[in-house]
């Protein structure tokens, strides 16, 4: 009896699996997209090279963002299927309007509500609170995603950081046990087998 329940407690040590859970970061160049300047649209075109792994949190941020005047102009970013990689700029003449319009999903549409200076403000997207999970997943599963970023006027900027939080897509093939489970276990059956010894 012994044997058995060292046996199942080596069982259980041996079923214990780990997490596979990874963080990425992504960052365009230049970080800041050229302060993202009114007279121009920028796409940002990742290459996603972990499509065995499934995206379980995203998070776009745009540091210390500010309006460059005190007035109400949008600040509209896309979640984009299949950008050109890297970082593009297009050219619009400060043309007002989303370049982006109809294209892919919209992540945020932000506007100052201060604007003229810089107040350390950090601009956060988090895509399991949008409901863009799913998107994003479906659309780095061919292994390039970005973003369209139109800015309606001048954002000075810090840098734009998007970090990905991932899991392994592979779920396990039987179910693991917990350890303090087995463990439990493990005693229930040594304890029955030193009952068993003394009733005999």
């Amino acid at each position: 009896m012994k044997r058995v329940a060292i046996l199942l407690l080596l069982l259980s040590a041996v079923m214990v699996v780990s997490s596979t859970a990874a963080v990425y970061t992504f960052r365009p160049n230049p970080t800041d997209m050229r302060d993202l300047d009114h007279f121009r649209y920028v796409t940002w075109g990742i290459n996603w090279n972990h499509r065995s792994e499934q995206i379980t949190e995203a998070t776009l941020t745009f540091t210390d963002i500010w309006n460059w005047r005190h007035e109400r102009n949008n600040l509209y970013t896309h979640l984009l299927d299949n950008p050109r990689l890297g970082t593009n700029y297009y050219w619009d003449n400060q043309n007002g309007g989303d370049n982006f319009s109809g294209q892919g999903y919209l992540v945020g549409n932000w506007s100052d509500p201060v604007g003229g200076h810089s107040r350390g403000y950090n601009l956060t997207y988090k895509f399991s609170e949008l409901g863009l999970l799913g998107a994003l997943n479906t659309y780095a599963s061919d292994g390039r995603f970005g973003f369209g970023v139109d800015p309606d006027c001048h954002y000075y900027n810090r840098g734009i950081t998007l970090t990905i939080t991932t899991a392994d897509n592979k779920p396990p093939t039987t179910p693991v046990p917990e350890p303090a489970s087995m463990l439990l276990f493990g005693l229930g059956m040594v304890g029955a087998g030193i009952v068993r010894k003394f009733r005999k």
